[in-house]
């Protein structure tokens, strides 16, 4: 979990940043269009209060991408131009798109924050080394060049943009703008854009506003046999035959994309964030990867999300969104100094608009905030008034079906897990034995999968022990669970149950790891202890959050003892629901079948934990937890209590998923 005081200071920071470096921006800014320094002053006004952090370091990286690149402004004009035409004194002369308004079909100038999203698209560009020799008489792009022999070639530099904002805001519609304008007035002769979303039903809302806009310039379009320029049908637009641009627009719904006949150049993946995974596999993200492949050799190729949160815990969205803020957490580090700083996440944009994480609340009466409205929708006070969101904070008050849809689409919190009832404490008491992992050796058959959980942080620092072994009957196997768990020293001081704690030490079933950083030698000596006791471990699978340096000292350690591949038997674990959904189906059905196959060891520990887990169910989970439908992870009953840990459990749950994988490799 993020540390919410670093994140404010991080703001703090950004803000600063941005107040002192902004007049050395102001000329570049206005030259290009001044509605740049407009959307940005007013971001950071009043201290930033309707701006997020990663909003404002999306602002903050792209005044460093100025510094660093070639800015192209007449690229700019150009793509501004198409989308809202030439205006004069306030008033439309002649060209542009229509857009849907409360007034009706009409032309409308760029909002502030969105010109600010095509300088995103279209501002910079980038030479690129084409590692070919040039040769005399060789035909050059016009875009080429040569330099000490070799080809190069200047293009655009953003090639993925994410557009994470709420509904109302006209995120689809000017999606679909940036598809057409590609298509037909920017892009290649045979440009290709690709509108991938979770349905058919959601394809057709971004093709809406191409159809609409096809036919302001094309009236006669949609007639069986096509227009003057375009054809349409119900699925796409291309050009009409025997002109001499050939590009094409097609809807793709997840589940339904045909591999074959692809060449995308924009790729729009509309509601991106609805994407959920069902048995680790996501179909849009399918879809998604299928059309961005049929790229190819694109010198200007565009992947485009649009969307907003979802009701999931997790998807291939959610985690892309998760690095997206990590990286722009990292803009800190660079400084805004006006010179060149480059860096490998320079292709992407992002605009994205939500609550700070330190005012995500469920607490209807404290969203009702303008300020919070206005920094969720840049849009507020132009096409949608502050009226709607207290009409929606209204409805939701109804009922808790539309409480979660009003926090996911209108404010752009990420909602859908259900949270559920699993194990009680006193069904795994009574599965308990007197022994521990020591006496499971492999003399007596038994193989060990081992979980590692030893990412910094106040849980308890884990290693999980599955013993497994071939029943007597020779159907189905034995499992054993016991664990080993080191809590800092630090930890201990501060905790609210530090007497429960230390009567467990005293007996040793919990063991404390001086300082502040967990130490990793200590699991070391302690594996090594089992394996002099005859222990027979095969897989260890650990989370890779920060957990580098115990992870290292146990493959040092592997290597130590003649292991030559350390990494074949040390393996990373995704902590995502999608991998942990088989895993503990095993371990609940291990649990509460007839006659159970699983024990316990004797640690008191066991029932404590059990009584703090709960069944987390993403996507389409029930309100039981023997629903085979989402994705289930167990994970705190209290997530924000230092005194509720699950850790071991959740080590388990990665050795029946490591057990998993033996049996598949035939072992």
């Amino acid at each position: 979990m993020q540390d919410l005081e670093k994140l404010k200071k991080a703001k703090d920071r950004c803000l600063d940043d941005l107040t002192k470096a902004l007049p050395s921006y102001v000329n570049t800014l206005m030259n290009i269009d001044p509605r740049l320094l407009a959307y940005v002053e007013d971001a950071i006004s009043n201290n930033g209060s309707h701006a997020n952090l990663m909003e404002l370091l999306g602002i903050r990286k792209e005044l460093r991408r100025m510094a660093s690149y070639q800015v192209n402004p007449s690229k700019v004009h150009t793509a501004i131009r198409a989308i809202e035409g030439i205006w004069e004194n306030g008033r439309h002369k002649k060209g542009g798109l229509k857009f849907d308004t409360p007034r009706g079909n009409r032309h409308v100038r760029l909002m502030p924050y969105q010109v600010w999203c095509v300088m995103g698209i279209y501002g910079y560009l980038t030479d690129v080394d084409m590692e070919r020799q040039y040769i005399e008489g060789d035909e050059l792009l016009p875009s080429e060049w040569v330099k000490d022999g070799e080809v190069w070639d200047t293009r655009r530099l953003t090639s993925e943009i994410h557009l994470f904002q709420t509904r109302k805001s006209g995120k689809t519609e000017f999606g679909g703008a940036i598809d057409f304008i590609e298509v037909c007035f920017l892009g290649p002769a045979n440009g290709q854009a690709l509108i991938c979303t979770n349905s058919a039903e959601q394809s057709q809302i971004a093709y809406k506003a191409i159809k609409d806009f096809a036919m302001q310039i094309d009236p006669t379009c949609i007639n069986r046999l096509g227009g003057k320029y375009f054809r349409m049908t119900a699925k796409g637009m291309n050009w009409q035959p025997g002109h001499r641009m050939k590009g094409e627009i097609k809807c793709m719904a997840a589940g339904k994309t045909p591999k074959d006949g692809l060449y995308a150049s924009v790729v729009h993946a509309d509601e991106h964030g609805q994407a959920t995974y069902i048995n680790g596999r996501s179909d849009m993200q399918a879809a998604v990867e299928t059309c961005w492949g049929s790229t190819g050799p694109r010198r200007e190729k565009l992947l485009m999300h649009t969307t907003t949160a979802g009701n999931l815990n997790e998807g291939p969205y959610k985690s892309k969104l998760e690095s997206v803020e990590e990286s722009l957490l990292r803009e800190l580090d660079i400084p805004l100094d006006g010179q060149p700083h480059r860096t490998e996440d320079d292709n992407w944009f992002a605009f994205i608009l939500q609550l700070d994480k330190w005012e995500i609340t469920d607490d209807l009466d404290k969203l009702d905030n303008p300020e919070l409205f206005k920094k969720v929708n840049r849009s507020i006070g132009i096409t949608v008034q502050p009226t709607y969101y207290r009409e929606r904070l209204h409805e939701a008050r109804q009922s808790e079906d539309t409480k979660k849809e009003v926090l996911t689409k209108d404010f752009n919190m990420w909602q859908g897990v259900s949270v559920v009832e699993w194990i009680k404490p006193d069904v795994v008491r009574a599965l308990q034995n007197d022994k521990t992992i020591d006496a499971y050796t492999g003399a007596g058959g038994w193989v060990i999968f081992t979980g590692l959980d030893f990412s910094q942080g106040d849980d308890l620092h884990t290693a999980g022990y599955l013993a497994a072994r071939k029943h007597h009957s020779g159907q189905g196997y034995e499992l054993f669970a016991d664990f080993d768990a080191w809590i800092k020293q630090d930890v201990l001081e501060k905790s609210s149950i530090r007497p429960l704690y230390e009567e467990w030490i005293a007996k040793g079933w919990l063991h404390v790891s001086p300082g502040a950083v967990f130490q990793s030698s200590l699991f070391v000596k302690r594996f090594d202890e089992l394996l002099m006791k005859g222990c027979q471990f095969q897989y260890f699978g650990f989370d890779p959050y920060q957990s580098k340096d115990p992870i290292n000292t146990l493959k040092a350690y592997l290597q130590e003892k003649g292991v030559d591949q350390p990494d074949k038997y040390v393996l990373p674990v995704s902590q995502r629901n999608a991998w942990f959904n088989a895993p503990t189906d095993d371990l609940a059905r291990a649990i509460k079948s007839p006659i159970p196959y699983i024990t316990f060891s004797a640690n008191p520990m066991w029932p404590w934990l059990f009584g703090n887990c709960v069944l987390s169910i993403d996507g389409k989970g029930g309100a039981s937890a023997d629903m085979d439908l989402g994705n289930k992870k167990p994970v705190k009953r209290n997530p924000g209590s230092d005194s509720c840990k699950v850790d071991p459990i959740q080590c388990i749950c990665v050795g029946l998923g490591l057990m998993t994988e033996y049996e598949s490799k035939n072992h």
